[in-house]
Formats: C-alpha cells, structure tokens, sequence
C-alpha cells in the first residue's frame, strides 16, 4: 500500500476555519485580540481577511501562541518569587 504524506497546505486545506470568539475562547486569550484589526496587527495573529469577514485556522494559532507565549502572559510568564 502507497501511503503518501499530505503537504502542509493540503492538511490546511481540510482543517475548518474557526471565528474570533472561537478562538478567544480556545486559547484563553481576550476577545478583542481575535476581533480587533490593530490588535491582530499588533500582536501578529495569523488571520485569514475573507470578503468582511477574520478566520482563523487553530493549528496557526496553537504554533503562534507558542511562540509568544512569554509576550502574551502564557505558561512560564510568572514572574513570581517561586512559591
């Protein structure tokens, strides 16, 4: 049998595209972030501008978050004194 390997761009072609308050609530981020347009510039959140509407793919969002995940107040972002 002849499996062969899906390119990145065929496994984004079949992942569904989620909106802001998808999102928001996927990573535990605010909601403005996902639905304000200076925001997603700002902070650079991978976005999909269709016609008026913002789409989002959440493999995108997961890669993104983890590598701002210091910047945006994710796991080891705790400034604390280590109690």
């Amino acid at each position: 049998m002849n499996e062969k390997q899906a390119s990145p761009a065929m496994e984004n072609a079949e992942e569904p595209m989620i909106d802001a308050r998808q999102a928001s609530y996927a990573l535990r981020l605010p909601y403005y972030w996902f639905a304000n347009p200076k925001m997603r510039s700002d902070k650079r959140i991978p976005h999909y501008q269709i016609s008026r509407l913002v789409r989002f793919r959440l493999s995108e969002l997961a890669a993104w978050h983890r590598q701002n995940a210091t910047r945006h107040g994710g796991p080891g972002s705790e400034q604390g004194d280590g109690e």
